[in-house]
């Protein structure tokens, strides 16, 4: 039987110390299946071979392709740190990061636009992910709830915060 490849020992003893944490209630079952895989994810873009654990450009180079795992990445990145004397630091580019989630949620809004207004659900889905594209404003559909929405005779005037934005309802595909 093969010895095991530098990165599946990293791995198994990331996994050992996330038993560690969930044993002593400092973490659940679901955090630590969520660390482990996006710490086996950058090992296998870093090296499928597994001959090598991740340098600062893998991290980088992982984190521009999928910059929402930046925080399930950190405690991998931090065991690294300890155990292997490495420097690692997940950094997240956020204009990088912004700019695809603008292009997100125009592709949503795109999508949403083709559809004929659907009744409620679907005027709350456009009203969350329009307040973020045009307004850079997030709201859940929940706290949306709590907002004052009126329709006006071009689109839709929500009032956040006491602040009044304005948006396009009434969209021609």
């Amino acid at each position: 039987m093969p010895s095991a490849s530098l990165s599946e020992k990293a791995l198994h003893a990331y996994w050992q110390q996330l038993e560690t944490r969930i044993e002593a209630g400092k973490t659940s079952h679901t955090s630590a299946r969520l660390a482990l895989r996006a710490a086996a994810a950058l090992l296998l873009a870093t090296d499928r071979e597994g001959q090598r654990l991740p340098q600062q450009g893998d991290v980088d180079n992982y984190l521009q392709a999928v910059p929402g795992q930046a925080a399930s990445v950190t405690g991998f990145t931090n065991f690294l740190n300890r155990q292997h004397a490495t420097t690692l630091a997940p950094r997240v580019d956020v204009k990088r990061a912004r700019k695809r989630r603008k292009e997100t949620l125009a592709r949503t809004l795109m999508t949403m636009a083709r559809c004929a207004d659907q009744g409620e659900a679907w005027r709350e889905a456009w009203i969350v992910a329009a307040m973020e594209y045009f307004h850079d404003t997030k709201l859940t559909q929940k706290m949306l709830r709590q907002q004052t929405v009126e329709r006006t005779t071009d689109g839709i005037q929500v009032v956040v915060g006491g602040v009044t934005y304005w948006l396009p309802l009434d969209i021609e595909c």
